[in-house]
């Protein structure tokens, strides 16, 4: 019997092989995009069903649209985390990373009460735990400084892919002690996103982290005659709808 997948984390649809999946770049719990908008949905559904042209797989496609806002609580959620200062220290490398596990170290609580409520958590796609958050915030630091940092211990790999999951395992920590925040209501997925990448320190070593595995590509590329070196391409934790880093003045 022909089938077709939708995929939300394109890396599991890789390992697994599936005959044919569709790759759509929405949040966790959204495979069809934003609720209550039909059109768009039906439009996911069709490119789903249009998988089945393909005589062979397996396949893989990216559907190209991002889901559209919704008003769903967006406007009115605010997070209380205050943003630690950016501390006089030797480098601005040195400083981010130290504003960095304190905002980890404020969300820990939340975090931990999260876990307790729901009795489970999306962090550990790396092979972590969060009991090493603050070594994957220090290493992804300098990852994005440009230096050769040792690996966190305890990882069952070490390479690019890694580090993607180690962004995935950050980003469920942060979204997921938001979501406790005491007096709020959970924010939709817009509000929730745009604190992650514009009103965070994580966000600001999103964007480092990017730029900076782009350009070692990019030199990589040069020195191998233009050719795309082998492997995959470098990870990039910033999805295309933040893909412009905020003005300075917005943090």
């Amino acid at each position: 019997m022909p089938t077709a997948a939708i995929s939300l984390i394109r890396e599991h649809t890789e390992q697994i092989n599936p005959s044919r999946s569709l790759w759509v770049p929405f949040e966790l719990g959204r495979p069809l995009g934003a609720p209550n908008n039909p059109e768009f949905q039906l439009g996911v559904l069709r490119s789903l069903l249009g998988l089945f042209e393909k005589e062979s797989g397996p396949v893989i496609e990216d559907y190209p649209h991002d889901s559209p806002v919704t008003e769903e609580s967006d406007a009115a959620w605010s997070c209380v985390l205050p943003l630690p200062p950016l501390e006089s220290t030797s480098t601005p490398a040195e400083a981010l990373k130290q504003s960095l596990l304190q905002e980890v170290g404020s969300l820990a609580p939340w975090y931990a009460e999260s876990v307790r409520r729901m009795g489970r958590s999306t962090f550990g796609l790396s092979g972590l735990t969060a009991d090493s958050m603050p070594e994957i915030a220090a290493f992804m630091v300098d990852v994005a400084s440009g230096e050769d940092p040792d690996w966190p211990p305890g990882l069952p790999e070490q390479n690019a892919r890694t580090i993607r999951y180690m962004a995935d395992d950050l980003k469920a920590y942060y979204m997921e002690a938001a979501n406790e925040q005491p007096g709020s209501s959970a924010p939709g997925g817009e509000r929730m996103w745009t604190w992650l990448y514009h009103e965070t320190r994580l966000g600001q070593v999103f964007y480092d982290l990017r730029d900076q595995l782009a350009a070692e590509h990019a030199e990589k590329t040069v020195a191998n005659g233009g050719e795309r070196p082998p492997g995959p391409p470098p990870p990039n934790p910033i999805p295309t709808r933040y893909a412009n880093r905020p003005e300075p003045a917005a943090r």
